[in-house]
């Protein structure tokens, strides 16, 4: 699937690079309401990701420092602050994944914008 993920972008891409060649009108694409709602869109997704892997992130030294929340063991000399931490690397990779799929759908955006725009 990230294959295909990959092709995609790179289609996007080669379209771009041809586009390149064709004078484009900044202004008129930019006015335009499909390209203020993509631009809406990204800034929605950036912020919010931000601020949960943020929250996430800087919740294990905040709770380690002041709580002893994750001073409990749960199997044998394994705490809730191993537990934690380590699920730190799995929403890393869980919110890179997203991140992907989500790019890829705005590249279809604005690939949609180009061509709405006759370009």
């Amino acid at each position: 699937m990230n294959l295909e993920l990959v092709k995609e972008q790179n289609s996007v891409k080669k379209d771009i690079e041809q586009q390149d060649n064709k004078q484009i009108d900044y202004d008129k694409i930019s006015t335009s309401e499909d390209f203020k709602q993509l631009l809406l869109d990204k800034k929605k997704f950036i912020i919010s990701y931000t601020i949960f892997y943020l929250a996430y992130s800087l919740a294990l030294p905040f709770l380690a420092l002041f709580t002893n929340i994750l001073n409990v063991q749960v199997i044998g000399d394994i705490t809730l602050a191993w537990i934690y931490g380590i699920s730190i690397i799995f929403m890393s990779f869980g919110v890179c994944s997203v991140y992907v799929k989500k790019s890829a759908e705005f590249d279809e955006k604005v690939k949609q914008i180009l061509v709405k725009e006759g370009l």
